[in-house]
């Protein structure tokens, strides 16, 4: 075992021995942003985007709760020990009942729902640089713009034949 890893590390050393590896610039001649188009999945509208309280809030509830109260009111009025609190709870129940419906007619109809609509971003996905480099032309895609000069890593290594 001990042999073989000095074997492996001796086969590494030769071959990096005969790599050659540096570093070099080249010139840009371009580089200008690539953008994609993004679809959102829905984009707030509406009661949804006031952060409000949607479909809660609407004639028809309105009138409820004014015909609750006011029939609550109505039914305090109306007899006397165990048999005011029945009164008040079923003039309760049936003023909003009626109030619903007066909602109703005065409202119109009920609200629509909130919607939801897709929308569409540009999202910066890169620079495409073109760059000459010893008389040669390259174009590539970089996450950001090198500026005007554009740092390579050039490499070589013989080719055994």
């Amino acid at each position: 075992m001990k042999n073989s890893l000095v074997l492996s590390l001796l086969a590494l050393a030769s071959g990096a021995a005969h790599a050659l590896s540096y570093t070099d610039y080249a010139t840009v001649i371009r580089s200008e942003p690539v953008y994609e188009q993004i679809q959102t999945p829905c984009a707030a509208t509406g009661a949804q985007a006031a952060g409000g309280l949607g479909g809660l809030v609407t004639a028809e509830n309105g009138g409820a709760v004014i015909g609750g109260l006011l029939g609550g009111l109505a039914g305090n009025q109306v007899g006397g020990g165990s048999g005011k609190k029945v009164a008040t709870v079923v003039g309760a129940i049936g003023g909003a009942m009626v109030g619903r419906q007066i909602g109703q007619q005065m409202g119109g109809a009920a609200p629509a729902a909130p919607s939801c609509q897709p929308t569409l971003q540009r999202q910066l996905v890169g620079y495409a640089v073109t760059y000459d480099w010893r008389g040669q032309r390259e174009t590539v895609t970089l996450p950001a713009d090198p500026g005007k000069r554009l740092e390579l890593r050039v490499s070589a290594e013989p080719v055994a034949r």
